[in-house]
């Protein structure tokens, strides 16, 4: 398979290019959008991250030009280039009022996490625990990929990415896990770096005891 031809480029595009084509055609390829073609959209859907996933993070795509190497849809997560750019898209969707349930299929038996291969729907979990965007908000998908949620730990730590504005007004998140969902409102004036601590948090969660602190990160 041709990964440029697959996303409609030259050999010579631009990072920035390859990028900016992705992002556009997975929302062309979205199922919501062709009624009555899923099945259609789901297989270019799949091409195209498997396109994104080779040609997306620079060593990749050098090493699939000197060699022509093919790639997995999967590894989309295992680039900090093309997993950013993966979390801009549910935004995208997100934003456009799309659903990601058919993401399952997209990536069926292709993810691995901690030595076994999961669906999609729970590598974002992370296992069973983490962010939901508050309505009118966006949430990165980084906070979810690079959480610790090793239940020996009396702190659980997450990582939590909002915007400037959301930093400087304050915001509110859900974080959910497997018992329940827990209102989280981050403090106006926030900084990356910043921690929020929820006391006694994982008893609300997870009837266990101790706190849960999340990291700030703006973007």
């Amino acid at each position: 398979m041709d990964y440029y031809k697959v996303l409609g480029l030259s050999h010579n595009a631009s990072d920035e290019e390859i990028k900016k084509e992705y992002r556009r055609l997975a929302m062309l390829y979205h199922p919501d959008r062709n009624p009555g073609k899923e099945k259609w959209a789901n297989e270019k859907f799949k091409e195209i991250n498997e396109a994104y996933a080779a040609l997306g993070d620079p060593q990749k795509r050098k090493h699939y030009d000197q060699f022509g190497t093919t790639g997995n849809v999967g590894d989309i997560f295992n680039s900090p280039f093309t997993k950013t750019t993966f979390n801009n898209i549910m935004n995208d969707f997100s934003t456009a009022g799309l659903g990601f349930d058919f993401l399952d299929n997209i990536f069926q038996g292709t993810i691995r996490n901690r030595g076994r291969t999961v669906s999609f729907k729970d590598f974002i979990r992370g296992g069973g625990v983490g962010f939901e965007a508050w309505p009118g908000a966006k949430i990165d998908l980084s906070s979810i990929f690079n959480h610790n949620d090793r239940a020996e730990h009396r702190e659980l730590r997450y990582e939590l990415t909002i915007t400037p504005t959301e930093a400087r007004h304050g915001t509110v998140k859900i974080l959910k896990a497997r018992n329940g969902k827990l209102e989280v409102r981050i403090p106006p004036g926030v900084r990356t770096g910043n921690i929020v601590r929820l006391r006694n948090a994982r008893k609300i969660l997870e009837g266990q005891t101790g706190d849960i602190l999340i990291k700030i990160q703006t973007a």
